[in-house]
């Protein structure tokens, strides 16, 4: 099989000829990496440890103003830009402010444009970009037809509509918002989910497998916002947003991202028709019950312990983990191995090639 055919079978839940992996990694975890595959190159990291099938394609939203101030600094990865305030400070496009951890490895929220907001008229006085605002790749349907031809499943990215508002508002504020003031959730999220259904229809024309909503809503043991208020705000327009999308394309494919434990929700996720749910953390969702439940209408995304089994066991535990996820929850499919997050600099080389070549020799044919 091609990486695309291997990917495309485990959606279909189908038996692949192996388990499809995925990963994501720290910046500082792809130099080691490089440098263990002696290589600047990390494609061919890629096709070394397995994880090759993947492409990533998707507009952007365009802020003139701020690309006519900002700029380039080391400490924020993938050349991103912002609008330094000072050594550690800056603010980004919709105008959050970060500073920089002391090691340089993360930032941590400082203040947002909305935080003093306190009625829906404040809300709505913010310039949130429209759709008009969104521009896309440059021959955006012929790339992505050039990365099927190559053998590669091609995914497009948006921000969970929650994330956005609460970094703009204060994570405490949209917390007290879901309960107490419902016409300013709703000032916020109208205009953000506008903007993400416009993402997403671009991507959908342009012929995207798959579209990867990423933004936690739930913590190590339970929804953030409670699910009752989930369903009254954000269900709904997940629904919506999802059936306007498929009706311009019915085969895309729609992931959610959360870490922690998002049991609870589940099971409304499939419901407005999410088919691929990431990451399994297995500290706070056994996968074996996940699939038990729920496996014959999603495919699983992830599901090797980052907290646990990657930084601080042997690479005879990781592979121990691997085999006994995909025995358990990959046997016809349905299953994408993978840490279950970013993978940290605190995470052996040789755990981490534990884990690919764990998925890449477990032979599904006996299963």
């Amino acid at each position: 099989m091609t990486p695309r055919q291997r990917i495309l079978a485990a959606l279909a839940h189908e038996r692949p000829d192996r388990t499809p992996t995925d990963g994501w990694f720290h910046p500082e975890v792809v130099e080691m990496l490089k440098r263990h595959f002696r290589t600047t190159d990390w494609g061919v990291v890629e096709r070394e440890l397995g994880m090759d099938g993947w492409a990533d394609l998707a507009p952007d939203v365009c802020f003139p103003d701020f690309e006519a101030r900002a700029a380039t600094r080391p400490g924020l990865p993938d050349g991103r830009r912002a609008i330094w305030i000072d050594r550690d400070t800056y603010e980004d496009a919709w105008g959050t402010r970060y500073r920089l951890g002391d090691d340089g490895r993360y930032s941590r929220w400082l203040a947002g444009p909305l935080v003093e907001a306190e009625t829906a008229a404040d809300v709505a006085a913010y310039r949130f970009p429209t759709p008009e605002d969104v521009r896309d790749p440059e021959d955006y349907a012929r790339r992505v037809a050039e990365h099927k031809a190559q053998g590669r499943f091609v995914c497009g990215e948006v921000d969970n509509p929650f994330k956005r508002f609460w970094h703009l508002r204060g994570f405490e504020n949209v917390l007290m918002d879901y309960l107490a003031n419902e016409e300013v959730i709703e000032a916020g999220f109208d205009p953000l989910f506008a903007l993400v259904t416009e993402l997403c229809l671009r991507m959908a024309r342009s012929g995207v497998d798959m579209i990867k909503v990423v933004g936690d809503v739930s913590m190590q043991d339970r929804i953030m916002m409670g699910p009752a208020p989930w369903r009254r705000f954000d269900k709904p327009r997940w629904a919506r947003l999802i059936e306007t999308v498929r009706l311009e394309n019915p085969r895309t494919v729609f992931f959610f991202h959360s870490d922690g434990c998002l049991t609870d929700l589940v099971g409304d996720l499939i419901d407005v028709g999410f088919t691929v749910i990431n990451p399994i953390q297995p500290e706070c969702m056994d996968p074996i019950e996940v699939k038990r439940r729920w496996g014959e209408r999603i495919t699983m995304h992830g599901g090797v312990s980052i907290q646990k089994t990657l930084p601080f066991g042997t690479p005879e535990d990781v592979r121990a983990e691997v085999e006994t996820l995909i025995r358990h929850c990959g046997a016809r499919g349905g299953l994408v191995v993978m840490p279950s997050n970013c993978v940290q600099p605190d995470t052996p080389v040789e755990n981490i090639l534990a884990c690919y070549r764990a998925a890449r020799e477990f032979d599904l044919a006996g299963l």
